[in-house]
């Protein structure tokens, strides 16, 4: 995973509200709550997001590259048509979010709270989930290509029809997971994961 490129002293700091946010570029938004708006258009590259309230918020489409989310809140917001690469998520609230055919590349998620998260149909290549809660999260029809789940809580998601690719659950809580045997591509898992996802697909193991 690759990380953003942000030159903090270009970094003009503002609000929302005073700049194009169709096209933000090398922006420092701190504090700002935009709770319940519609946005037709989010575009942004290499910006800092700190303290930003995006709570309820539909944002119909969106690109964003390069940039950081710091102790952002996101709960119950609706993301479409989004494209987000080589960004970053630390410790934010994103409880019900909708992030539905969503594109994430590069990208690097680190103490987020994802309960209940909506990822159907999206696609994950090259992304990291660090010590994130991820309870009841939902990626059903998600195609994920070198994603690593570092120390998450997954119990309870749902991850039927994806497609597993070269993932990595080792350390993460997986109690309750719902996956199938279609969806095993290359999945890394620790010992007691091993044995506990062959009693829910119905493995035997034989000594």
């Amino acid at each position: 995973m690759k990380s953003p490129v942000i030159d903090i002293k270009r970094l003009r700091e503002g609000m929302l509200s005073e700049f194009n946010i169709a096209s933000l570029e090398q922006k420092n938004i701190i504090g700002e709550d935009v709770s319940g708006s519609e946005i037709e258009e989010l575009r942004a590259e290499q910006c800092v997001f700190e303290k930003v309230v995006f709570d309820k918020v539909e944002i119909k489409e969106g690109r964003v590259v390069g940039c950081i989310f710091a102790k952002c809140s996101f709960v119950g917001a609706l993301l479409k048509d989004f494209l987000i690469e080589q960004s970053e998520f630390k410790s934010s609230w994103m409880q019900g979010i909708q992030m539905p055919n969503v594109i994430f590349r590069d990208c690097y998620f680190k103490s987020c709270k994802l309960n209940v998260a909506n990822f159907r149909y999206s696609k994950f290549k090259d992304c990291v989930f660090d010590s994130c809660v991820l309870q009841e999260a939902d990626f059903l029809g998600v195609d994920l290509i070198n994603v690593d789940f570092l120390d998450c809580d997954l119990r309870e998601s749902q991850f039927s029809q994806a497609k597993l690719k070269k993932v990595s659950l080792k350390s993460s809580q997986i109690e309750n997971i719902c996956l199938e045997k279609e969806s095993f591509g290359e999945v890394t898992v620790d010992t007691a994961q091993a044995i506990y996802l062959a009693s829910l697909l119905g493995l035997k193991i034989e000594d």
